[in-house]
């Protein structure tokens, strides 16, 4: 993928290109463990609980990381500090969308969807406030 203007893909080969894969694919695993052993005693909750954090964590690391790594690529890291939220908006999307679906399988549909826009909005911020304010010094 390149980076051009107008490209509707744009933000998406950006933090792909950008995305620390090891370090956030260990980090969910990680947070998801850690919380899944931290709810054991909810019986199958402790399952929902794991996956669901080992998404947003997953989200989280790989959102944060693709901006502070000095390891991805220029071109990226340079729309990441232009466009933060645009950046943000596909960490954003994939955290929210897992947690979605975890918890729609679950539980119920509607706290699912509406959870999932949560903790979607709530990495978007994240991620955007950090990609705006580091983006600019490692670009």
């Amino acid at each position: 993928m390149t980076l051009e203007r107008g490209n509707a893909f744009t933000p998406v080969a950006s933090a792909t290109m950008i995305w620390p894969w090891t370090t956030s694919v260990l980090g969910g695993a990680a947070g998801g463990a850690l919380f899944f052993l931290l709810n054991l005693g909810s019986g199958l909750g402790a399952i929902a609980s794991g996956l669901t954090a080992a998404v947003v964590f997953f989200s989280l690391i790989g959102g944060v990381g693709g901006v502070m790594s000095r390891k991805a690529d220029r071109r990226g890291r340079r729309y990441a500090a232009t466009y933060p939220f645009r950046y943000a908006a596909v960490p954003a999307g994939i955290g929210g969308a897992g947690y979605a679906l975890v918890s729609i399988f679950t539980g119920s549909i509607i706290g699912g969807l509406f959870g999932g826009l949560f903790v979607a909005a709530a990495i978007w911020i994240t991620v955007g406030l950090i990609a705006m304010v580091v983006g600019n010094k490692n670009a």
